[in-house]
């Protein structure tokens, strides 16, 4: 149990139990804290006797988190960035964020996810200045003079640092419609439909149904460039169309469309959100960083 006046140097211990599980070793911790080695081990020991527990197995060589260090760990960290950012919150209401704020994100997350999230800064730090690019295409960072860009899917080998921010899935869809012109659609009768595909989608695309695969081919195939063209093509009847749930919720709701074969889904992708800066985010970059974490979390 935690009791306040049982434990008030917790939060300075676990401080400094960050840095000692990023470093892996005391002397770097010590370095970075400005401590010496010997405190930074006995910060560690007072921490393991009142926790009561083994945090680190230590040798001559490196230490190692036990299970229980490792989930103190991923605390600690959140401790350490939450301290963070509300000293910053603080101090932003002197210096609050403004100026140029530079995102490029996929076409798919305009406008349920990345301008909603952007109209909550504005209202926040009014003095910003959004430069927002929605396109499917992968711009880099500093040849377009960007902050942050979020990708969808594996990122290539670069010097960017990677933040992942969640997963999507795709659902099959087609109109009311088309389904009425076309009777019910089925593993067996969904190759013989019209098909649209997007780029990455023309090869061996795929949606899964616990251990079984349906492998998405046909014989009269629409081709779109963006995800936004295949929902549009879906909602005007040309065809079946594997597209980010995220992006047809709406037009699911509003009967513009239905999901076909329900029980199939398209692989799970993961979300990044990339930058540059070498140090700490700015603090407007984390804040976004971490809604839209929020955001994906929640049921897509």
């Amino acid at each position: 149990m935690f009791i306040k006046s049982e434990h008030k140097r917790l939060p300075y211990q676990m401080m400094i139990f960050d840095e000692v599980a990023k470093t892996g070793s005391f002397t770097k911790a010590a370095e970075a804290l400005g401590h010496t080695k010997s405190a930074v081990s006995q910060y560690i020991s007072q921490l393991e006797a009142d926790l009561g527990v083994r945090l680190l197995n230590r040798s001559t060589r490196r230490l190692n988190l036990t299970s229980a260090g490792q989930q103190l760990a991923r605390r600690s960290e959140q401790l350490v960035s939450m301290l963070s950012v509300s000293v910053e919150e603080v101090v932003s209401q002197v210096a609050a964020p403004q100026g140029r704020l530079a995102i490029t994100a996929p076409l798919a997350f305009d406008t349920g996810l990345v301008t909603p999230l952007i109209a909550e800064l504005l209202r926040e730090y009014p003095k910003l200045e959004p430069e927002l690019t929605f396109t499917d295409e992968r711009l880099d960072l500093l040849t377009h003079k960007l902050d942050l860009a979020i990708s969808v899917g594996m990122q290539k080998d670069s010097s960017y640092h990677a933040i992942l921010l969640g997963h999507i899935s795709s659902i099959l869809v087609a109109s009311p419609e088309f389904i009425a012109r076309h009777g019910t659609i089925s593993p067996e009768t969904l190759p013989q439909l019209p098909l649209i595909t997007l780029p990455w989608q023309q090869g061996k695309t795929k949606v899964e149904k616990k251990n079984n695969s349906l492998a998405l081919t046909s014989t009269a195939v629409v081709k779109i460039n963006t995800s936004l063209g295949a929902m549009s093509a879906a909602i005007n009847g040309l065809g079946v169309a594997l597209v980010p749930k995220i992006l047809v919720n709406q037009a699911i709701s509003d009967g513009r469309l239905q999901q076909v074969l329900p029980d199939y889904n398209g692989e799970h992708r993961q979300v990044y959100a990339l930058h540059s800066y070498q140090q700490q985010l700015p603090l407007v970059i984390r804040l976004l960083v971490e809604r839209l974490k929020l955001r994906f979390a929640l049921p897509l």
